[in-house]
This record gives structure tokens, C-alpha cells and sequence, in this order.
């Protein structure tokens, strides 16, 4: 299941990726979610692995790539 972008923008007042929308985020795959895992301790001291679910980092939630490997942003310079 694919859930919608949390923000249409990231957290830069003007960025050059987030007016994109022909890239999704390679890390989220364009959802603007991403399902990490992380260690947990039992009741019994063994350490195991759970999936949480939270924003993508990477892209700010956006589910744009922000900085794709293959075609660099424009410098304004």
C-alpha cells in the first residue's frame, strides 16, 4: 500500500527538487514513507529487529528525489 507524500514541499525556503515531479525519491520509492527497522529487547533480553514506520528522511516527505545520482542539480553560481 502506497501512502500520499506527509508535505508538497521540504523544509528549504526555496528548493530546486521539490518544484520537480519527475523523480521520485529512490529511498521511499515516491510514497514520502519509509519502514526502517530497528532493535528491540524481549521480555527475555534477546535483542530482534521491528519495522516501524515513519517519514522519509531523505526526501523530507516529500516522496521527491531530492539530489538524484544521475543528473546534478543546476548550480545558481
Amino acid at each position: 500500500m502506497q501512502m500520499r507524500p506527509t508535505r508538497e514541499n521540504c523544509f528549504l525556503a526555496t528548493c530546486q527538487w521539490c518544484g520537480r515531479d519527475d523523480l521520485p525519491c529512490r529511498f521511499c520509492a515516491g510514497s514520502g514513507w519509509w519502514r526502517p527497522e530497528r532493535p528491540h529487547r524481549d521480555s527475555v533480553g534477546a535483542i530482534d529487529w521491528v519495522r516501524v514506520e515513519e517519514p522519509c528522511r531523505m526526501c523530507a516527505a516529500t516522496g521527491k528525489e531530492h539530489n538524484p545520482l544521475a543528473a546534478p542539480a543546476v548550480s545558481g553560481h
